[in-house]
């Protein structure tokens, strides 16, 4: 039989923990409701527009410490969406209403961009995430300025919304 040391196990273990380290259950359903409400919006705004939803894409920022969202028809600017609306996209209608909520995912918003930012090595003030449906699958997208960074999980974005 053969020893292993105590240095192997700790290699084995660290290699283990940065593994799981982003994978998490989500026993509440959170990744499905979100994703649900973020096409469900879509799809009204696009009905409402005109706009097929696959053109449709949400920017949101952070400018002087305040979290602003966009609408956009691709690359072209629609309108700005007040943090009322935007709450839509990631809570349903009757919660989004109530201003409390509406501060918290501004709040829950703003913490993940920073969060974000200081992983990645990067300016906050910079920093635009960009959320849009494609064949019922919505897809989040961070950028640099114009330099596309990384996609990101539903899962990594909505652990700042509990």
């Amino acid at each position: 039989m053969k020893k292993t040391s105590k240095n192997t196990l700790s290699t084995f273990s660290q290699k283990i923990r940065n593994a799981v380290t982003d994978l998490s259950v989500d026993i509440f359903g959170y990744e499905k409701m979100v994703t649900k409400n973020i096409i469900q919006n879509t799809a009204f705004i696009s009905s409402k527009t005109k706009i097929p939803k696959a053109r449709l894409f949400l920017k949101i920022v952070q400018k002087d410490h305040t979290i602003k969202a966009y609408l956009f028809d691709q690359s072209k600017a629609i309108q700005a969406i007040p943090t009322k609306e935007l709450a839509y996209f990631f809570i349903d209608r009757e919660t989004a209403e109530l201003s409390r909520i509406q501060n918290k995912i501004a709040f829950s918003i703003k913490k993940y961009l920073n969060d974000f930012a200081l992983k990645n090595g990067l300016n906050v003030e910079n920093l635009a995430v960009w959320i849009h449906v494609k064949d019922e699958k919505v897809i989040i997208d961070a950028f640099d300025k114009d330099q596309f960074v990384k996609e990101i999980s539903m899962s990594s974005l909505i652990k700042f919304f509990r």
